[in-house]
């Protein structure tokens, strides 16, 4: 059955949901962009404890070698 009437559409609502949304978008990545620094600063802090770590170790188990091949020379 066939109605006749005239249907009105108003886009206002979907066009500041599109703006709104774009502007959410642009906060997020601004976000993670300056959290970006701190990640790598946490990054390279964590990997020059771990190296400094490693040094100290890889000296604590050569000074017993150098010792025991000191006594050997003498």
């Amino acid at each position: 059955m066939a109605t006749s009437g005239s249907v009105s559409i108003n886009l206002e609502n979907f066009e500041t949901t599109i703006n709104n949304a774009t502007t959410l978008a642009d906060f997020v990545v601004g976000g993670v962009a300056d959290q970006g620094e701190l990640i790598g600063l946490a990054i390279g802090i964590a990997l020059a404890i771990g190296l400094l770590f490693g040094l100290v170790f890889l000296v604590i188990s050569v000074i017993p070698k150098i010792m025991g091949k000191m006594r050997m020379i003498r």
